[in-house]
């Protein structure tokens, strides 16, 4: 009923220094950004700054008309707009320790073929997301980061939630570890201009917690 029952950490933060996980350790948030990104853009809509069915086109009006033209912004929210996934391309390995502006990042997958008619199928993009992120900053005229720091971050009082930059120097921010051979190694880097509004956002289960409550309400 809205109430916290249970709160505590599990493992550890970092793994060199035995640093345990606590209930306010940052951790990066990966997809869990997409429905951040999605609120903002039907915060907008909400406001008649942007529309559903409104085209790419419309609103970034370099990006290719032979597809820009008939991908509505609910084709990219809803990952039907058959736009490749750039994650997913041959060389993503070699750019994405690089830092990247929207527009470059966008540049890496606009000009490449569909996978499919937009709206005749399902196929999960970080493309669209990065999409989504570029025309926010595009309709307000600012930053992402400053567009959910206004309208969600600040609002929810998330005070422990924000764009994970690697170069800042951010208290009780977790480590990041993969497993090899069955062994834990330290992750390889990835700049995170590169997730973007796909996936760029570090928050703690605390702030979680604000976030979920707000989506029962009118808050936001």
């Amino acid at each position: 009923n809205g109430k916290l029952v249970f709160k505590k950490g599990y493992g550890l933060a970092n793994m060199e220094w035995n640093t345990p996980n606590e209930p306010d350790t940052k951790f990066r948030l990966a997809s869990l950004t997409k429905q951040v990104t999605a609120m903002l853009i039907m915060q907008l809509v909400e406001q008649s700054k942007l529309r559903l069915e409104g085209k790419i086109t419309d609103y970034l009006t370099d990006y290719p008309k032979a597809s820009g033209d008939k991908i509505t912004l609910h084709h990219l929210l809803t990952h039907t707009s058959g736009i490749p996934n750039y994650s997913d391309l041959p060389d993503y390995r070699t750019f994405e320790r690089n830092r990247f502006k929207p527009t470059d990042l966008v540049k890496k997958f606009s000009d490449l073929p569909l996978a499919f008619e937009p709206g005749s199928a399902f196929a999960y993009s970080n493309s669209g997301y990065v999409l989504l992120g570029a025309i926010i900053e595009k309709v307000t005229g600012k930053p992402y980061e400053k567009v959910l720091q206004e309208n969600i971050f600040t609002p929810l009082q998330m005070h422990n939630t924000g764009y994970d930059l690697s170069f800042k120097v951010l208290s009780k921010r977790a480590s990041g570890y993969q497993r090899w051979n069955l062994v834990y190694e330290n992750a390889p880097y990835v700049d995170m201009s590169i997730p973007y509004s796909a996936g760029a956002l570090y928050s703690t289960v605390e702030d979680l917690a604000l976030w979920d409550e707000a989506l029962y309400t009118d808050k936001l």
